[in-house]
């Protein structure tokens, strides 16, 4: 027999040894026309395909995408009927392209164009990016475990960017194909700030469970602050918000709120007001008032907020139980009663929408799960202030002071003059009597004592002594003034924000016209109304009160703090009458109390706003308000050079209405304030009034101690 023909060897012709390949790609070549094939790759354990090779000897393969890596083998085997068989092989690099996306789950990125994506471990990954703006690039290096991010740039103006990457490594000697085109949406407009509808500026709201609400950006995650806590965090459902707080610490704080877009953008913060945080009144079950099995009643500041399920939806009612909301989210025994309405509760607060009800609905109920699946009941605190650090941020002193007039004024007005009257019993009063015995005991020891035959007898100006180092006195009054003000700083926390670098300047310039007014004006008015002179002094021992009034607020946390920002003081000249005296006391004392009012008053109709520079003028007022009040409060103490001194010795009922009115003043914008009628609250002591109360006790019976000492039994022992 012959000899079998001979068979033709297999040849992989594409691609050629040593190329980098990417993604998908095919392997071509020639073998045995009519016979199979077999392709495989070293980095697959299943041959990529087996085929028949074509009557002109050629055959192809699709290998679909290969795990990236060096060397990889590829290799064809012949499968001849007859003949042994017979392969070729050739060595490629896989380098397949990186995928990239969004760097926010959103799909949306802020104005820095944050991508993100996976690529080979330790490759270098550059994403390009075009649009209606320009071109953007960025690199990044993938990690162990592939995963790379980069920002393509700054700044970049809102628009849609038409992003691609490519990699490369060590091993490949060029990129990989470019990835698939990802269309990122660019939104690095920041929202404006959220507004807080409710509470609203001035409002008593319990310290635990204080429900929060209003409007922002549809989707952005709204914050609470209350102070320099975050309360609750809610998210923004059509147009409007509202969260549970925890436990808030009783007393008056600012309120503002900032929020996040769903690109990542924070909004400035909200304009702050004041709001009075107190104690709950223990909820008193009512029999015409009951909740079904796992319902919460509605929050007090909800009137007639009805029963809401465990989930969070609101129970509809007519004439009965349920309400015009939906309950907050738990386990509830107390409903609340309302006319016609029906509302589905939101998120996991549980609170919905609906026609107000007649009734404040009851306390809020405990456990449940709302309606989008997240966990009901009060919002947990946040671990840190979640401000950006702006200028425009709030402090202790940019919330405002209970106003003027309002609402519950008249019974906040009614609580300042019982302080000012117990301030008079147990401060002023014994301080005089007491001050007044120590003054006459020491002119009895000095007359007692005669001339002493040691230490000296003789003027002091006969001998040598130092130059006086003389100061230009602006300059004097000008660190004084700073000096005060770094003192008056520290009556509250200070935390590391640009707003307290404002808030410092904000209190330089209100105690530079609290001194200005407190002299400039009794001294123009006195000479041209009572033809009275007078003389202006610098006082270091004010400092020492103004630290004495921030100790007092620090120990007893007094919020607002208590203020004393005089450095300079004024007095008649020498020769005065005591009736001289004491009118111009008086119009000193006035000067300032009008001083304080003014201010009062413009705090409390200036319209809240939230730029720096509107933070910065409710700072300055609200510092001259207690600045004003609370210099007028010490001065009008009836003991050493102050001018209480002078008008107690004139006329002991002119200083009674002169010291009840400026305590008053100064209690009112100090003091806590009353919670309106019918908002489920009543009033708490505050965290400071008990240990307050105590020590006016205790320094009264001292000084009543000493006095009677003094004047009775010192000299009945002589």
């Amino acid at each position: 027999p012959s000899d079998p023909a001979p068979v033709a060897s297999p040849q992989i012709t594409s691609p050629g040894n040593g190329r980098l390949v990417s993604g998908g790609f095919t392997i071509a070549g020639t073998a045995e026309p009519g016979s199979s094939v077999q392709v495989s790759a070293s980095s697959r354990s299943d041959p990529l395909c087996v085929i028949t090779v074509g009557d002109d000897g050629s055959f192809s393969c699709s290998t679909g995408s290969l795990p990236n890596g060096p060397g990889v083998r590829l290799r064809v085997v012949q499968l001849a009927e007859g003949s042994a068989n017979l392969d070729d092989s050739v060595t490629v690099n896989v380098l397949n392209a990186p995928t990239v996306e969004s760097g926010s789950a959103s799909g949306a990125s802020t104005g820095y164009g944050t991508v993100r994506g996976s690529a080979a471990a330790g490759a270098t990954v550059v994403a390009s990016a075009e649009g209606a703006a320009g071109s953007y690039r960025c690199t990044a290096v993938a990690d162990g475990s592939g995963n790379w991010a980069c920002n393509l740039g700054a700044g970049i103006p809102s628009g849609d960017l038409r992003v691609r990457a490519t990699q490369t490594t060590s091993w490949s000697g060029g990129p990989s194909a470019t990835s698939s085109a990802l269309t990122l949406r660019i939104d690095s407009d920041a929202p404006a700030p959220p507004a807080i509808t409710a509470p609203g500026p001035g409002a008593s709201v319990r310290a635990s469970g204080a429900v929060f609400s209003g409007t922002g950006e549809p989707g952005a995650l709204v914050t609470v602050f209350a102070g320099s806590f975050a309360a609750c965090t809610a998210t923004v459902r059509t147009g409007a918000w509202s969260c549970t707080g925890g436990e808030l610490a009783a007393g008056r704080v600012a309120l503002s709120a900032i929020q996040q877009d769903t690109a990542g953008n924070v909004s400035d913060e909200s304009a702050s007001f004041g709001v009075q945080f107190v104690a709950a009144a223990p909820a008193s079950p009512s029999p015409n008032a009951t909740g079904a099995p796992g319902a919460g009643a509605g929050g007090p500041q909800n009137p007639g907020a009805g029963a809401g399920a465990g989930a969070g939806a609101g129970a509809g009612g007519s004439n009965g139980t349920g309400g015009a909301t939906g309950g907050e989210s738990g386990n509830g025994s107390t409903g609340g009663t309302g006319t016609d309405g029906s509302g589905a509760g939101g998120s996991g607060t549980g609170s919905g929408s609906g026609a107000p009800g007649g009734n404040p609905g009851g306390d809020p109920g405990s456990g449940g799960t709302g309606s989008d699946g997240s966990p009901g009941g009060p919002a947990a605190h946040a671990d840190a202030h979640a401000r950006d650090g702006s200028w425009a941020g709030s402090t202790r002193f940019s919330g405002s002071l209970q106003p003027v007039f309002g609402s519950t004024s008249g019974m906040n007005w009614l609580i300042a003059l019982g302080v000012a009257v117990a301030a008079l019993l147990l401060i002023a009063a014994p301080a005089r009597l007491m001050a007044g015995a120590l003054s006459v005991a020491s002119h009895a020891r000095a007359r007692r004592r005669g001339t002493l035959l040691t230490g000296r007898n003789r003027s002091r100006d006969e001998f040598e002594r130092a130059p006086d180092l003389s100061m230009n006195p602006w300059l004097l009054a000008g660190i004084a003034v700073v000096a005060s003000a770094a003192i008056g700083m520290l009556s509250g926390p200070v935390e590391n924000q640009p707003s307290y670098l404002r808030l410092l300047a904000a209190i330089v310039i209100a105690f530079g016209v609290l001194n200005a007014v407190s002299v400039l004006v009794p001294r123009a008015l006195g000479f041209r109304m009572l033809g009275i002179r007078s003389t202006i002094t610098f006082a270091p021992r004010y400092l020492a009160l103004a630290a004495v009034a921030t100790l007092v607020s620090r120990v007893f946390t007094i919020e607002p703090a208590l203020l004393f920002g005089l450095v300079l003081a004024i007095g008649c000249v020498e020769g005065a009458s005591v009736s001289a005296r004491a009118r111009f006391a008086m119009l000193h004392l006035l000067s300032l109390v009008v001083l304080g009012g003014l201010a009062w008053t413009t705090a409390s109709v200036l319209p809240a706003l939230s730029t720096p520079a509107g933070a910065f003028a409710t700072e300055v007022l609200n510092t001259l308000v207690l600045g004003s009040f609370g210099a007028a409060a010490v001065l009008v103490l009836p003991f050493g050079r102050l001018s209480g001194r002078a008008l107690f010795a004139w006329s002991r009922a002119a200083w009674l209405a002169t010291a009840l009115g400026a305590f008053t003043l100064l209690a009112a914008v100090v003091a806590p304030a009353v919670a309106p009628a019918g908002s489920g609250v009543s009033l708490a002591p505050a965290p400071a009034l008990v240990p307050l109360l105590l020590v006016a006790v205790g320094f009264a019976a001292v000084s009543l101690s000493v006095w009677a000492w003094l004047r009775f039994i010192a000299p009945a022992l002589r």
